[in-house]
């Protein structure tokens, strides 16, 4: 690691305590070949100060979780790999604000706030509820449901939990430990799987031929979500999750073609036979009262999402950054009414408001504003961070954070069953990707809405239906070039070894270099080597 002089770092007292300053010299932080913080990043004395606090209170949340049962957790620890995942979480959340200060910083904090504290909750009612944990009062108040389907209809059913099973043990792991995503991709891949395909589903199968979903409840809701190549795992899914039959299963099915009038018909029918189904697995009836005071609640959120988009497209109060955005959004879209993310929603809206009327400008530094486009990375999910801290490429809006963004009208029952099933259609990677051609081309039009002149394709070099439309892209994006300036950034979705994290950011600097003719803003983040890192 290069030590930078004191001064070149902070040329002014204020420089110092501020914390600002267009160079941030990022990259001198990380120890040699990795992404790791050998020191706290300082952003001058109150930001310092105050994502301390924060960074604290994940600690203490973490140890909270433990403290609910220590044996019990302890033997979960034990048992099962993923979830030793979760330690890493504090380090994560360093990946994703790197770089931020003032409003940002306390907007991406309450989202993470948000994001920690649900997760927290997940774990411990998976735990609590696990046979092979040892049966309690709860395994069968527990329902699973896939990974992409929305708990929405479980607020029918008071005095039940329900968890998106594959969320937290399969999806979530190379967001902490990019290593840990490709371990459960060679569990597949030894079972005969082929490895040159999407690895989200490879990743799921990895950890159900490892036996490492816990046991919860008596029956199990499955989907086609996001697109084909997840039905894929349907069989080693469908051993594990229902115990080899033991256990009632019901695959609730949504029509690619979302938004066709003549499908419409068979998404409501399907969101009523799932109701059908829990009703007689769990011997009670649909509470619909309970069920529309939980619709209103996410339209609370929703409506202040909405709130917020008008923000990113008329001034550059960005107060959320691209990381947290998105999956602030997407964690939201599948849990649900939640208290969590109700309270930092709340928060958030207000900090954006101030910083509307203060005049805030969150990304002073900006070249471009972007819109991110197709499906991300998981192990290198920060990567749109150092897009901005590296190259001053602000993403203003990501698709991701376009998921399931529909209020329904919750007056009449037959328009607020159309409605949800509008919610389970358009769940994160199949409302712009795998929802037809017209919804990919969508990139054009949001870029504009959003007032950005810059689209980064992310390209998932696994996802067979997105690598069928690029020659449809390509031939798009030439006819949009003089309107914007487009740049692919590479990946593989969940296994770093196939396209590293270098390797993206290597594209970009390569585009931004001789296509753009460019310098970087911090030239200590252009090249650097995490082959080590998490």
């Amino acid at each position: 690691m290069k030590e930078r002089p004191f001064k070149e770092r902070y040329p002014t007292l204020r420089s110092f305590l501020k914390g600002d300053g267009k160079c941030h010299y990022i990259g001198d932080r990380y120890i040699e070949g990795t992404n790791i913080y050998d020191r706290r990043e300082w952003r001058g004395v109150a930001d310092t100060a105050y994502d301390f606090g924060w960074w604290l209170l994940t600690w203490g949340k973490m140890a909270a979780l433990v403290m609910h049962n220590p044996v019990r957790m302890a033997r979960a620890f034990w048992k099962y790999r993923w979830l030793s995942a979760y330690l890493a979480a504090p380090h994560m959340v360093d990946k994703w604000i790197a770089g931020d200060r003032g409003l940002t910083l306390r907007c991406d904090r309450h989202a993470l706030n948000a994001m920690i504290s649900d997760t927290i909750d997940i774990i411990w009612t998976m735990v609590r509820a696990d046979r092979k944990l040892g049966e309690t009062r709860w395994t069968s108040k527990t329902i699973p449901f896939d990974y992409t389907l929305p708990r929405h209809i479980m607020c029918g059913f008071p005095g039940y939990s329900s968890v998106n099973i594959n969320q937290q043990c399969a999806f979530m792991l190379p967001l902490m430990i990019k290593q840990m995503g490709a371990y459960y991709i060679d569990q597949s891949v030894s079972v005969g799987i082929p490895q040159d395909m999407c690895t989200l589903p490879l990743v799921e199968v990895g950890v159900a031929v490892e036996h490492e979903y816990p046991d919860l409840g008596d029956c199990w809701l499955c989907t086609n979500n996001p697109c084909d190549a997840n039905m894929m795992d349907n069989a080693a899914m469908y051993r594990e999750l229902s115990g080899n039959g033991r256990k009632a299963v019901h695959a609730f099915v949504t029509p690619l073609m979302y938004d066709d009038p003549t499908t419409k018909e068979l998404a409501v029918h399907e969101v009523y036979s799932a109701i059908e189904f829990l009703e007689k697995q769990l011997g009670q009836k649909f509470d619909w009262e309970a069920f529309r005071a939980g619709l209103e609640r996410v339209n609370q959120v929703t409506r202040e999402e909405l709130e917020r988009w008008d923000i990113y497209a008329t001034t550059n109060v960005i107060g959320l950054n691209a990381v947290c955005q998105g999956f602030f959004r997407i964690y939201f879209y599948q849990q649900s009414a939640n208290r969590h993310f109700e309270r930092e929603s709340a928060k958030i809206l207000a900090l954006f408001y101030k910083g509307v009327e203060k005049g805030v400008n969150t990304v002073p530094y900006a070249r471009h504003r972007a819109v991110a486009w197709s499906c991300g990375s998981t192990y290198n999910c920060q990567v749109a961070a150092w897009l901005y801290n590296c190259w001053g490429i602000a993403v203003v809006i990501n698709m991701d954070s376009l998921t399931g963004h529909n209020l329904v009208d919750t007056e009449d029952r037959d328009t607020m069953m159309s409605d949800v099933a509008d919610w389970y259609c358009r769940t994160p990677m199949r409302t712009h990707t795998v929802g037809g051609n017209r919804h990919i081309l969508q990139v054009f039009e949001t870029a504009r809405k959003f007032n950005c002149d810059m689209i980064v394709m992310y390209d998932d070099i696994g996802c067979k239906g997105m690598a069928g439309c690029q020659g449809l892209i390509e031939e798009e994006f030439r006819r949009h070039s003089d309107e914007f300036r487009i740049c692919w950034l590479p990946h593989a979705l969940m296994d770093h070894r196939t396209v590293p994290p270098a390797e993206a950011r290597r594209a970009v600097n390569d585009y931004m270099r001789t296509v753009l003719g460019e310098e970087p803003l911090d030239p200590t983040l252009e090249v650097f080597d995490d082959d080590a890192g998490w």
